[in-house]
């Protein structure tokens, strides 16, 4: 089984499943390709199906590339021997046979209104470096509906000057951090390709489907300081835009007004070779600072209407009599001055627009429309606690967990 259950409303249950080779002793999930993958549907009187994404991706949505097969040849990226990446304006890193398309490993199906259902797939080799990912819509009878791609849907890779690129986050071309003087801007510099929104496996992201019928994808990005980007496709399939936020984060929709706002957290990374400009060597791609941290609420196009900034600076601790301790963060503990970042995939929004959302200064929040604090309640301080969502009850209760314990929040 491959990622979390869906139940429509019907009852209808679903999932992934994935058949892997059996694997040597040393061997990783992903040195061989996969037998088979499977979207399977469980009815209320226990009768089953399922379909091969084999057939589930062989329909490609209008204006996409289609679905590579096991056998194509996938670019994988450049070495970092050949740093300051692109290696030239021309440069093709090498390639190498793609794998089989299969379902993510930790996402989660989504269902739309008229009985779609949604799922987020990629190549299984290569990982890593693999870019080759996309959307598999699906008709109730698990008969495919389109698939549509993730390449070629971003332009804010490399740039020649610093700012006035229209959203690129890299130093200017030639600076440090920035890719090798000439470069085309806009690509990808570890593919020299127009950048594409990235599958990862351990990547907690699923689809959300708005009100319009619109699907949206918290994808990665490496080039951005690892920040992703939060893809949109209409109903049919087109590329509609991004925000410059995605990774590891599945937004919530507040309704209101005959139309729809779109929330997710919000978080500049930093801190060390691994959140670098666009590669892990920190003397060519020195890592910005970390923070500022945000929940940020959308438009329909993905236009900011607001954000709330964590700004606590106090470390606090619940102690075994139930008492609270709190203290200034030291120099020494990696949130000191930037508040803490926000420890969850999803957050969640009531109906009066309230959004809840945890971080891991140990609280959660509660903000109001606009942005601003309605109220927080300490739980436990757990740094680096798992990313896992929010959930409301029709009662008003958010549930919610904190240090490998589950909390159920309201009266």
């Amino acid at each position: 089984m491959a990622g979390v259950p869906t139940v429509d409303g019907n009852g209808n249950i679903y999932y992934n499943a994935i058949q892997q080779y059996n694997t040597g002793a040393g061997e990783s999930f992903y040195q061989h390709d996969i037998v088979d993958s499977w979207l399977v549907k469980v009815a209320p009187d226990d009768s089953s199906k399922k379909s091969s994404y084999s057939v589930l991706v062989s329909v490609t949505a209008p204006g996409s590339l289609p679905a590579p097969g096991a056998n194509d040849q996938c670019l994988t990226a450049f070495a970092e021997t050949q740093l300051p990446w692109p290696p030239s304006p021309t440069a093709v890193p090498p390639a190498s046979p793609c794998g089989t398309m299969r379902p993510a490993l930790n996402a989660a199906p989504a269902i739309g209104a008229d009985g779609t259902i949604y799922t987020v797939t990629r190549t299984h080799l290569l990982d890593g470096v693999n870019r080759y990912g996309g959307i598999a819509a699906i008709n109730p009878d698990l008969t495919p509906k389109w698939w549509t791609s993730f390449r070629n849907r971003l332009n804010d890779g490399c740039n020649n000057d610093a700012g006035t690129f229209p959203g690129a986050l890299l130093p200017a071309n030639g600076t440090p951090g920035g890719c090798r003087l000439g470069t085309t801007p806009g690509v990808d510099p570890a593919q020299n390709t127009q950048p594409a929104g990235r599958v990862l496996d351990d990547s907690s992201s699923s689809i959300t489907v708005t009100p319009d019928g619109s699907i949206l994808y918290g994808s990665y990005t490496r080039y951005d300081f690892a920040r992703g980007h939060l893809l949109k496709f209409d109903s049919v399939g087109h590329f509609t835009g991004a925000y410059s936020f995605g990774w590891d984060s599945t937004p919530a929709i507040y309704q209101h007004n005959g139309t729809y706002s779109i929330v997710i957290k919000d978080i500049e990374y930093g801190g060390g070779p691994q959140f670098g400009s666009y590669c892990n060597v920190e003397a060519l791609c020195p890592p910005r600072n970390n923070g500022p941290f945000f929940i940020t609420q959308l438009d329909p196009n993905l236009n900011i209407e607001w954000k709330f900034q964590s700004t606590n600076n106090q470390a606090c601790t619940r102690n075994s009599d139930g008492s609270i301790t709190c203290v200034p963060n030291s120099s020494g503990n990696q949130w000191i001055n930037i508040g803490f970042e926000w420890c969850i995939n999803a957050p969640v929004v009531d109906q009066n627009g309230v959004v809840y959302a945890n971080s891991e200064d140990g609280n959660i929040y509660a903000i109001n429309q606009g942005g601003t604090l309605k109220q927080n309640l300490f739980l436990d301080l757990a740094l680096g606690a798992a990313y896992t969502p929010l959930a409301i009850g029709p009662d008003g209760k958010v549930y919610t967990e904190n240090k490998g314990m589950l909390f159920v929040i309201g009266k």
